[in-house]
């Protein structure tokens, strides 16, 4: 008979479960026993470190009989070898978890067991351990398991090394990076009261950029966005909402896209709330969903700094990449910041714009029919000039006639993001705490030109002459205007290899050389040298910080502006943009630390081991 026991295990929303489990019997039959070494070789009650068929053993000898369990601490992954028994139990020497000997059971409420396993002491004087044929994959799933409710601890204790330890375990083990993800956004977005959170958006940013990072830096990415979401949820649910009942009587779109709107100027999140996932409970596709999203994002002027519409688009992202795996409540928090951030219509910095923008919204049904029928090309480099003179009126009259004249929005929405970029590389230095206007327009329009392959309408495009109204207002930051390093100019020093020249760039990042690391990054190019290189180290020295949300972005629409854009130049000004934007921040590395401390640990390397640089 088999008998019963309880075990706590974590829901996909973090939620802990208790369930009844049972116990197999003990089946000698799927043993497989291996030497390990003579008896006598033991001192009673100190442990010893064995790796055997790719499984680590720590094996102590005590009262004359010999024990063998896991030899990483089902917490931190200390050597239990290092440990020690009194009375039968092994205690970790870290933080002192116990454990029964015998079984590898854990005397902590909650804690994880160690693995236990059968030791014989044969007539030839030698130790055999018994290891179960399907082991490794045991194994593999006990950690994987472990890591997920480890994580859901770090998140509720906001602790950046709690998460590294987990994502290092599950990691290692070889755990779906989609599945961390997922269980990443749906935990930031169902314990928060808050809008789409800057981890959540981090976090989705990590799932575009997975291949354009080192991968030995993937860890980090995770982690840096991990702890932004622990430090933004509570840890308790939000107050759930449901779908209108099913009946026989069906709204049509029409009408619920017009209460989606309505409810949203009003601010009534719960209404709005619920006419989207009722939504997405009728199965309505992803591109009507957005459709009514983006309009509302754009009902208002540049909402929120433009976060409403960034933080929309990340949405869909992150849903597209899991599949819409938990969508019901990672569609919420959106709503949240359509309702609460600044509607910039209601502020005087915006009060010259109002009448210009409302004439030319006056006539979107035209402009959105003749942009339809006819269709020219756009020279983005061009335009961008354009977009980046001092008053608004003309461009946004420029914008019309060219959307008339049937350019794809997709064009105007890539000069913007070009002009974006030539504002960030020529933002000076002494304006530094207006360094997150630049970064909101550069995402912004990045954004924008997303939504507009994902759910293009009429009501779209009032955000592009909301972004154009918003660049020329950034013009201040340029005056003066920072150096743009020249396409030909070189440092007055030579390297030996490409690896070189990229050392040398993470230097002047440590030091905040800015305009040297743009000259060494625009010499780097024009040599020829392997472009994913570059970007990988500029990834690197960014998330070797505790970079805040801003620098994310700018490095993803940077990477993303340069892979789609055919002109050299323009190539050129984004990578800039992401060098100056983050190498002009300086900041701790708390997140690289806990890091790089936790994939050691899972390594089995002890941190009193450690040699610091001095």
């Amino acid at each position: 008979m088999s008998q019963t026991s309880f075990e706590s295990q974590a829901t996909s929303d973090g939620t802990i479960q208790i369930a009844d489990i049972p116990i197999p019997e003990f089946d000698e039959s799927k043993l497989v026993y291996h030497q390990l070494c003579q008896a006598d070789t033991f001192d009673e009650r100190k442990g010893k470190p064995f790796h055997v068929d790719g499984t680590h053993l720590a094996v102590f000898r005590y009262g004359n009989k010999y024990y063998a369990v896991d030899n990483r601490c089902p917490h931190m992954g200390y050597p239990m070898s290092e440990g020690s028994v009194r009375d039968g139990v092994l205690i970790c020497h870290w933080h002192h978890w116990e454990f029964d000997l015998k079984t590898g059971g854990c005397f902590l409420t909650f804690g994880d067991d160690l693995k236990a396993f059968p030791v014989e002491l044969r007539d030839d004087g030698y130790l055999y351990v018994g290891i179960d044929q399907g082991e490794r994959e045991a194994a593999k799933r006990r950690v994987i398991d472990r890591g997920k409710r480890a994580l859901i601890q770090g998140l509720k204790d906001s602790s950046s090394f709690l998460i590294a330890k987990a994502i290092a375990a599950l990691t290692d083990a070889g755990a779906d990076p989609k599945e961390i993800i997922q269980q990443g956004l749906y935990y930031g977005t169902n314990k928060t009261g808050d809008g789409w959170s800057s981890g959540v958006t981090i976090l989705t940013i990590a799932a575009n950029m997975w291949d354009d990072v080192d991968p030995k830096d993937h860890n980090l990415f995770l982690v840096h966005a991990l702890t932004q979401i622990g430090r933004r949820t509570s840890g308790s649910s939000r107050r759930q909402r449901f779908p209108f009942p099913r009946s026989k009587e069906k709204h049509d779109l029409k009408t619920l896209k017009r209460w989606f709107r309505h409810y949203v100027d009003l601010r009534d999140r719960g209404a709005a709330e619920r006419i989207l996932i009722t939504l997405h409970d009728r199965g309505y596709s992803r591109e009507i969903i957005a459709d009514f999203v983006f309009t509302a994002a754009t009902d208002f002027y540049f909402t929120g700094d433009g976060h409403a519409l960034d933080f929309a688009n990340k949405t869909f992202e992150g849903l597209d990449y899991v599949d819409w795996e938990g969508a019901h409540e990672i569609l919420r928090p959106i709503v949240i910041d359509l309702v609460t951030r600044t509607r910039h219509e209601e502020t005087s910095r915006w009060a010259d714009s109002i009448p210009i923008l409302e004439d030319i919204f006056l006539r979107l049904d035209r402009i959105w029919e003749l942009n339809q029928s006819n269709q020219v090309s756009l020279d983005i480099s061009e335009f961008a000039q354009t977009m980046l003179g001092d008053s608004f009126e003309p461009i946004v009259a420029e914008i019309e006639e060219k959307l008339c004249q049937g350019v794809s929005p997709t064009d105007i929405c890539r000069a913007m993001t070009y002009a974006s970029a030539i504002r960030t590389v020529r933002f000076h230095l002494k304006n530094e705490g207006d360094w997150h206007d630049v970064a909101n327009i550069y995402s912004y329009a990045h954004s924008l030109y997303r939504a507009f392959h994902l759910a293009p309408s009429k009501e779209l495009m009032r955000g592009l002459f909301h972004g154009a109204v918003f660049l020329t207002y950034l013009r201040w930051l340029n005056m003066p205007a920072a150096r743009i390093p020249k396409p030909e100019q070189c440092l007055d020093e030579t390297f030996s290899s490409p690896e070189k020249m990229l050392d040398r760039l993470q230097e002047f990042a440590d030091f905040q050389k800015v305009f040297d690391a743009e000259i060494l990054v625009n010499q780097y190019i024009n040599e020829g040298h392997d472009i994913t290189q570059l970007k990988h180290t500029i990834a690197h020295i960014m998330l070797r910080e505790d970079a805040e949300l801003h620098m994310f972005q700018v490095l993803e629409v940077a990477f993303r502006h340069f892979d789609l854009s055919t002109n050299a130049e323009e190539k050129r000004i984004h990578l800039l943009a992401a060098t100056r934007y983050i190498t002009a921040q300086k900041l701790m590395k708390g997140i690289l630390w806990s890091t790089e401390n936790a994939e050691r640990l899972q390594r089995g390397e002890l941190l009193s081991e450690r040699e610091d640089d001095n």
